[in-house]
């Protein structure tokens, strides 16, 4: 892979988020063209290549929302960037939710408040799953910070799985009014179930969820010229 001068080069306005760097290079080895690197800043690492020739960022941003989202927001306020889909792991107690399971979420809650998808990023998700066999889990989110303490969450009647990272996104939607976002997680650990998946196989896997992601990034990008 090229090496870019990340203060000279122009970014794609297409841009794929997730938490690990190893995640990213699977990515960029198994789904991408023309590969280069734009930043491997603090063991983060930002990809350009093109996806069924649209060009796209694929950026590794950590691991929860103040993380990820200092890293979205300074990518936002010095590119051109319109269109985000985050794809990442998430947590589950209904035992009807097996591990691998992919989520797409259309709301997102924390503290109290919820935050919606783009509805357009919705409507391009609709037509690609009218075209393939991609089975998918349309549910609400949450995040709990109390989880980390004593491994309980509560959760809106709505909501079926906890992750960290979609709210603040979609929150981030509401400040930026051209910004179209949409999370695709995979269950990564039930509750109800004790089932879980190893760190490896979380790192490696999910192919059928990133190449969903991937499709709903590039779906109809001309329009966003």
């Amino acid at each position: 892979m090229n090496v870019l001068d990340r203060f000279q080069s122009i970014l794609p306005n297409l841009c794929f988020i997730t938490d690990d760097p190893f995640r990213v290079k699977m990515i960029a080895a198994h789904s991408l063209d023309n590969v280069e690197i734009f930043t491997e800043t603090r063991g983060q690492v930002g990809l350009i290549g093109s996806f069924n020739n649209v060009p796209i960022i694929v950026l590794s941003a950590g691991i929860g929302k103040t993380s990820t989202m200092a890293y979205l927001t300074e990518l936002c306020l010095k590119n051109q960037i319109k269109r985000v889909v985050y794809f990442g792991d998430c947590i589950t107690n209904d035992p009807s939710l097996p591990i691998g399971s992919i989520m797409l979420i259309k709301k997102a809650y924390e503290n109290g408040k919820s935050y919606d998808a783009s509805e357009k990023m919705l409507q391009y998700t609709e037509a690609i799953l009218r075209e393939t066999n991609i089975k998918v889990h349309n549910c609400a989110t949450t995040t709990d910070d109390h989880y980390l303490i004593d491994k309980k969450y509560r959760i809106s009647q709505e909501s079926k799985v906890l992750d960290f990272t979609t709210a603040p996104i979609y929150k981030l939607n509401e400040s930026y009014n051209v910004l179209e976002v949409l999370s695709v997680l995979t269950v990564c650990e039930n509750i109800s179930t004790n089932d879980t998946i190893g760190e490896a196989v979380r790192q490696s896997g999910g192919h059928s969820a990133i190449l969903l992601a991937l499709q709903i990034l590039s779906f109809d990008a001309k329009i966003l010229q």
